[in-house]
């Protein structure tokens, strides 16, 4: 019997070529689009494989008191301090681990190499089993052993083989090379962060740091780093509520008691979600999103094949009649037509794993992932896949042409009446829906990514050449030196250092009061180093007063004095009760003394700028002040014309190897600092706008088929009308409404839905687009009239015809 069905569903699907194609062909674009996506959320939701210690490995965050106003919610750092505590009170842990990612100077003879140093615990390498080609997990209980990963080493010896090897680090401490890893791979969160230069390189110990720069191994409380990791590896038998209690219990014993109003608690999250936390960090739901599309791109294919299976159904009633007066029972027609729909369904999935491999190359080449579809593993799910999608599919239809007796079938009651009208035109008003939907969210998060790329202009991004690791003791020496160097250049107009730069997500904040000791006025403002030229370079403009200048004593930091001119923006001023910015001027304000900084510090405004979003469009514009620190400054800003750029660039770099000479040159533009945040939004646009796209057109295809057929069936009835009178213009019309109705029914439904997530959406900006609801238009006047043109295209055709034909139709 089983063979009997395959054979029908075959000749059917041979005799109906035209629907075959729409139905498979629209299957297979929802399968591969609900595939694809599943295919990523796996990728995404599944990293750190390598390791087989990962399940019970967690990295323990901070969740940030929403008082604080920070940019962002959370972030999976603690203070450094946390970390012994953590391995002293947490017994029930196997180990505990810190990681501090910092970029250092590693030579050997005269070369010198800028390599990504991960400075750990001993512990680190008993957390994470790396594979060894040389040495062992012991490699870093010397505090001069060095780990390196295999392209590591061929970067700078060229082999691997290159154990005992020693070099200099910061020309201040001898290293040997004591192992050498395999490169880990691109799915582990050494690897995948969205931050630049975190690729796993080397590994050193935390006491080597310690060596080199001014840091403790126990850790300081004022220490906060995106850069720095510390984790907790767990026996099998606790969970991660569990160890949440327990980190908690440790901050409320020893966190500073002004921690609160920073950090409202510390929260856990396993090894295998960390790579994820940039978004929960945002409190963008991402993932989620790209899954519900998926499942909502496969439900249109589903609608879609359902609408026109039921169409198709008008013509096959004589057939099923036929079969029930020969003794056919509605559960052998269920089969048969179900048969069908999995067959249909079938063609479907091979057609879409085609695509699928199609799509996979081309977005890792994009994307730099190692994202493949594995048969053995998921052979099983497609195939279950297809039985679902093709019982989920051919359900409706094959309950419909079975439910009439067999006088009615051969009397073809159900091409006849009205009976599964309602159903098939809810089932479009969905497509619609989710399409209007869609179109409408990719056209407000275009517009919005427009809107964020242009403010960014305030800053002359493209023009800011930004030179990276010069806080090094051995740099901050020749910082004189080298900008007097860089500003002799022809291309370059300023030179300016500073610790942060813009849209870097910064928030270096301290509390401050207009009246001393009065933390009932505490306000939070951004500070931030930088020296004398930072505001010209920035085009951060001066509305009164003056701006710090190192050759005033008291515009430069000095630890010993308790002094400090700076300057401030407007929002600052008002926040600190001066309704009128230049009211502030010679005004001084006191810093709250806290359990880590008792100091009670006076600082004297000197000058009032523009209010100018540091940060970016992805939070409000903060209270900030600037001031002059002579060892705080992390970035080179110069800032060139655009004539002869090349050329500019390169006497940059050599000017850097004639003042440096001993580092390599790490240079960017701020441009790209920018586009670190403005990517992921970009590539959000992208997604959505590629399955809008896939749903409009599923939509459409539907339509398509479901009009012709209509338009097929209802052939006498048109030539009758004409016949009495009616025009084309008239009987174009009539078949038009007929389709219209669902499509505005489904914009009853998706405009509300729309302009709330949209708003939801948009109000992870400060700036926002305020044409929302124009927007939501154009995208369903964009598919009323696609609908519309699919419509029309048929019913010309079947209006043209003379009566004489359509009657003798059929």
């Amino acid at each position: 019997m089983f063979i009997s069905y395959l054979t029908l569903a075959l000749r059917n699907l041979t005799k109906n070529r035209l629907y075959a194609c729409i139905n498979i062909g629209g299957l297979a674009f929802g399968i591969s689009i609900f595939v694809f996506s599943s295919i990523l959320l796996n990728y995404e939701t599944n990293h750190d494989n390598m390791f087989s210690k990962r399940d019970r490995t967690f990295v323990v965050g901070s969740v940030f008191n929403p008082e604080s106003k920070l940019t962002i919610s959370e972030l999976m750092n603690v203070r450094t301090s946390y970390g012994p505590l953590f391995e002293l009170e947490i017994k029930e842990s196997e180990a505990v681990a810190r990681a501090y990612l910092r970029h250092r100077l590693l030579s050997i003879d005269d070369k010198g190499f800028n390599i990504g140093f991960r400075f750990v615990d001993e512990s680190f390498t008993r957390i994470f089993d790396f594979n060894y080609i040389y040495g062992n997990a012991s490699a870093i209980d010397d505090p001069h052993g060095l780990i390196l990963t295999a392209s590591t080493a061929k970067l700078i010896f060229g082999s691997t083989d290159v154990l005992g090897e020693v070099l200099e680090l910061e020309h201040k401490e001898s290293l040997h090379v004591s192992a050498v890893i395999e490169d880990v791979a691109k799915d582990s969160h050494f690897n995948s962060s969205f931050m630049p230069n975190g690729t796993l390189s080397a590994i050193a110990s935390l006491a080597l740091l310690a060596k080199v720069e001014n840091f403790p191994v126990e850790g300081r409380w004022t220490d906060f780093s995106m850069f720095d990791t510390t984790y907790i590896l767990l026996p099998e038998q606790y969970d991660r509520e569990w160890l949440t209690d327990r980190v908690n219990t440790v901050s409320h014993r020893h966190a500073p008691s002004d921690e609160r109003d920073y950090i409202s608690a510390l929260k856990i999250m396993p090894l295998v979600e960390i790579h994820n936390s940039v978004w929960e960090s945002m409190g963008i739901p991402v993932l989620e999103s790209v899954r519900l599309l998926g499942i909502l791109v496969l439900l249109i294919a589903c609608v879609n094949y359902t609408n026109l299976a039921a169409a198709q159904s008008f013509g096959r009633a004589r057939e099923v009649g036929l079969r029930k007066t020969l003794g056919a029972t509605p559960l052998q027609l269920q089969a048969q037509f179900l048969l069908e729909s999995i067959t249909v369904t079938f063609f479907a999935m091979v057609l879409s794993v085609s695509i699928i491999e199609l799509l996979i190359p081309t977005y890792n080449n994009l994307t730099g992932k190692i994202v493949a579809l594995n048969y053995i593993s998921t052979l099983p799910w497609l195939a279950l896949t297809t039985l679902l999608v093709g019982l989920l599919a051919g359900a409706y239809p094959a309950f419909l042409i079975s439910r009439l007796n067999p006088i009615d079938s051969l009397r073809n009651t159900l091409q006849k009446g009205s009976s599964g009208n309602f159903i098939r035109s809810a089932m479009t008003a969905a497509q619609f829906t989710v399409s209007i939907f869609m179109l409408a969210m990719v056209m407000i998060i275009f517009f919005q990514n427009d809107k964020m790329r242009k403010n960014s202009n305030i800053f002359p991004k493209s023009n800011i050449v930004l030179l990276e690791g010069v806080g090094s003791p051995a740099i901050q020496k020749r910082h004189k030196l080298l900008k007097q160097e860089l500003g002799a250049l022809d291309g370059v107009s300023s030179v300016t250092y500073s610790r942060y730069v813009p849209f870097e997500q910064s928030n270096p904040f301290v509390q401050i009061t207009p009246i001393r000791g009065d933390k009932t006025l505490a306000l939070t403002v951004n500070f931030r180093s930088v020296d004398d030229e930072f505001l010209e370079t920035y085009d951060i403009r001066l509305l009164s007063g003056r701006t710090v200048n190192r050759s005033f004593s008291n515009d430069v930091y000095d630890i010993n004095r308790y002094q400090l001119n700076i300057v401030i923006n407007e929002l600052a001023a008002k926040q600190l009760g001066f309704d009128r910015g230049q009211d502030a001027m010679g005004q001084s304000i006191f810093r709250i003394p806290t359990q880590r900084f008792p100091e009670n510090h006076q600082y004297t405004i000197v000058g009032l700028i523009a209010d100018v979003n540091f940060n970016g469009e992805f939070t409000d514009i903060k209270p900030t002040a600037f001031f002059i620190s002579n060892d705080m400054h992390m970035y080179a800003s110069v800032r060139v014309s655009n004539h002869d750029l090349e050329k500019t660039l390169s006497e940059i770099d050599t000017v850097w190897q004639q003042v440096i000479g001993d580092q390599p040159i790490r240079r960017k533009f701020l441009d790209n600092v920018f586009n670190i945040m403005f990517n992921i939004f970009q590539m959000m646009n992208s997604v959505i706008a590629v399955f809008s796209a896939v749903a409009l057109t599923l939509a459409l295809i539907g339509l398509f088929g479901l009009s012709q057929f209509m338009a097929q069936w209802r052939t006498k009835e048109i030539g009758i009308r004409k016949i009495m009178g009616a025009s084309t213009a008239q009987i174009v019309r009539l078949l038009i409404w007929q389709f219209s109705t669902p499509v505005l029914w489904s914009l009853v439904i998706a405009l509300p839905i729309t302009y709330l997530a949209s708003n939801a959406f948009l109000n992870f900006f400060a700036n926002k687009i305020t044409f929302v609801i124009p927007l939501i238009l154009i995208a369903a006047i964009i598919a009323i009239t696609t609908a519309w043109a699919i419509v029309a295209a048929h019913a010309i055709n079947i209006a043209k015809a003379s009566p004489i034909q359509s009657l003798r139709y059929e």
